[in-house]
């Protein structure tokens, strides 16, 4: 799934607004400061975890690349637009194998097994809707803002609190652009369905919560800035003394075997 998710990240190169947001997400018992920062046709992003490693992305539209930088190893991974399109073969040959095997099951197997991975096979996108909830407005990181239920194809997938879209001084079609640009929206991109406040939502949130089958908190994600502006220029450019290597350097088939 990490390549498909490269993949989608070289499809759009519309120029978009400048535009930076912060946020604090908890999952897992570790809590990550992620920044995301457009500028033209670049994009910046970074999840810093607090005493962990940095792990930082940037993507070049107008050049179709996207750089993965490995500050420990001091090694920038450069993936092209090629790189994007093998990787899509790939995973339509995984799902090709997946469904010639479901269709040697029993009918009753194939059923659950179909089932529980509703969408995944036809490469779906899931639906979201919000329920209002009946609490007053209260205030996140200086916005104020609503809670809503969310449910994802009809199950409980969590709450949001919403800012209007005039508060936060951003429309809603600005924030899809600049998140599809970002991070597609794809099956297997799960950073980018959990922008899916982009479309169909109440307003842009400030705070939510993810939840799983089991209605256990799986992570919380708090803004706690939003600029339309850019980062630094300096942002936007590669490491100068880091090492490059492609996606066929990176590929286990292709490194040296170790030394004896």
């Amino acid at each position: 799934m990490r390549l498909v998710l490269f993949a989608s990240l070289l499809a759009s190169t519309a120029a978009l607004a400048d535009l930076t947001l912060v946020n604090e997400a908890v999952a897992g018992g570790k809590t990550r400061h992620v920044t995301l920062s457009v500028k033209a046709t670049k994009t910046f992003f970074e999840m810093k975890e607090t005493d962990g490693p940095t792990r930082t992305m940037l993507r070049d539209a107008d050049a179709k690349k996207l750089f993965i930088i490995d500050h420990d190893k001091k090694v920038v991974l450069i993936i092209t637009e090629q790189d994007s399109k093998q990787a899509e073969a790939r995973q339509a040959a995984l799902k090709a194998q997946l469904q010639a095997q479901l269709d040697k099951m029993p009918p009753e197997q194939r059923a659950r097994m179909e089932s529980s991975m509703a969408g995944q096979l036809e490469g779906k996108l899931p639906t979201y809707t919000y329920e209002k909830k009946k609490t007053p407005a209260r205030k996140v990181s200086g916005f104020s803002c609503q809670d809503y239920l969310i449910k994802r194809d009809g199950q409980a997938a969590g709450e949001g609190c919403f800012a209007s879209w005039k508060d936060v001084g951003i429309s809603a079609d600005e924030f899809k652009s600049i998140m599809l640009n970002a991070m597609p929206k794809t099956p297997g991109n799960q950073m980018a369905q959990g922008l899916e406040a982009a479309e169909g939502a109440p307003g842009f949130p400030v705070w939510r919560q993810h939840v799983g089958g089991d209605g256990q908190v799986m992570a919380e994600t708090t803004l706690k800035s939003l600029s339309k502006t850019a980062l630094g220029a300096e942002k936007f450019e590669l490491p100068k003394d880091y090492a490059q290597k492609s996606m066929a350097d990176a590929m286990p088939g292709n490194r040296p075997p170790p030394a004896k």
